[in-house]
């Protein structure tokens, strides 16, 4: 029988790819010289709000071609000489639809960090009804630089809560908060009391029933440059009227994270995908395990597992998610390039966790070769 939820996201993606193609058949605009060096790349502005549009700018938002892209289409100067060029190719960017049928789009980033087009936008874009585009710009002092944040529809207004942004911009345990007004679109600052999640980003955000409270869960906490980010496992709520934080929840989970002595980047991914290649690649086909030792295929089976009794990790949700059970609790493990984030639902008790633990570290040690350990401890 056929599954009727891959046929409706087939169909999807088809009409998502064909909706792409006729957006990038737009043509670029004819711009002089001038005009192109003048609307290049991004530009900080004054006031609350200042118009910005531009016949570039909405080019690239109605297209929605990368920054690299455009560039090469209308034949600039490379970005590692020029800096970043503007576009609305975003991650981390909220949209929010208004009754009338316009969206709205905040901030958002281009790009990871190493990228020379890399640039988190403090902006304001309202797409009409009919497609038409008006950009706003802000002084950074009245709305920093903003992605990964929710924004919320309450009443008049769009609240924004959360951010990644800058590091230098970072705040250890507080939360930023910000009312758009639709009629203007200015933003001001939402001063805030109580206990609030932190430097929180990819979270959710749902307005109460009421319409009283935003209720804040999932998502991920920055806790300073010397620690890992963690991941959100309570739920918060702000107060409309007050502007107080509550935390709803404090879940006595044992968490912790695990990282080389060095700080190095780990194997775990190329080794994953060495035995992807091991098990599905044809003849022919490079390997691109680049390390001296052979990649240890027994270590990795026998990852996130007590002893050889316990069932086999479970994939997550994400690729680098996986999941198991020991003493009836769900243990889960969050892989990256350098660390492993451990989650278990509940507590184990102290000898059980320990041996947890130690068993995790010998197995991680043998994959990777190097000494780990477990941050701050």
């Amino acid at each position: 029988m056929k599954d009727k939820n891959l046929d409706a996201e087939w169909h999807a993606e088809i009409a998502e790819e064909e909706a792409d193609r006729q957006r990038k058949a737009e043509p670029a605009p004819i711009l002089s010289k001038e005009e192109f060096v003048a609307w290049r790349s991004p530009r900080t502005v004054e006031g609350n709000p200042t118009r910005v549009t531009n016949p570039l700018w909405c080019w690239l938002v109605h297209t929605r071609w990368s920054a690299y892209q455009a560039n090469e289409i209308l034949r600039g100067p490379s970005s590692l000489d020029a800096g970043p060029m503007w576009c609305f190719d975003r991650i981390g960017k909220s949209e929010t639809k208004l009754p009338d049928g316009r969206v709205i789009h905040i901030g958002g980033e281009h790009e990871d960090s190493y990228d020379p087009d890399f640039f988190i936008y403090n902006d304001v874009t309202v797409i009409g009804a009919d497609g038409g585009v008006a950009i706003h710009g802000y002084s950074p002092s009245v709305f920093p630089p903003t992605d990964f944040h929710t924004a919320t529809l309450v009443g008049d207004s769009i609240i924004v809560i959360g951010n990644l942004g800058y590091p230098e911009h970072r705040v250890f345990g507080s939360t930023p908060v910000f009312r758009l007004k639709i009629d203007t679109l200015s933003i001001d600052r939402v001063d805030t009391i109580g206990e609030a999640p932190g430097w929180i980003h990819e979270h959710s955000a749902v307005l109460a029933e009421d319409a009283s409270a935003i209720v804040v869960r999932g998502g991920t906490i920055w806790r300073g440059d010397k620690l890992s980010m963690t991941e959100n496992i309570d739920s918060w709520s702000l107060d409309l009227g007050t502007g107080r934080w509550t935390r709803l929840t404090a879940l006595d989970w044992q968490r912790w994270t695990m990282l080389r002595v060095d700080r190095q980047a780990n194997r775990l991914w190329d080794i994953r995908q060495e035995l992807w290649h091991r098990n599905h690649g044809w003849l022919g086909h490079e390997s691109y395990w680049k390390f001296d030792d052979a990649p240890d295929f027994d270590a990795l089976a026998a990852l996130y597992r007590l002893d050889q009794d316990s069932p086999a990790p479970q994939e997550g949700p994400e690729y680098n998610n996986l999941h198991t059970v020991v003493d009836g609790l769900k243990v889960r493990f969050t892989e990256d390039r350098f660390r492993v984030q451990v989650i278990v639902e509940g507590r184990l008790s102290e000898d059980r966790l320990k041996a947890l633990q130690r068993t995790l570290l010998t197995t991680l040690e043998r994959l990777d070769a190097s000494q780990w350990e477990i941050e701050g401890l």
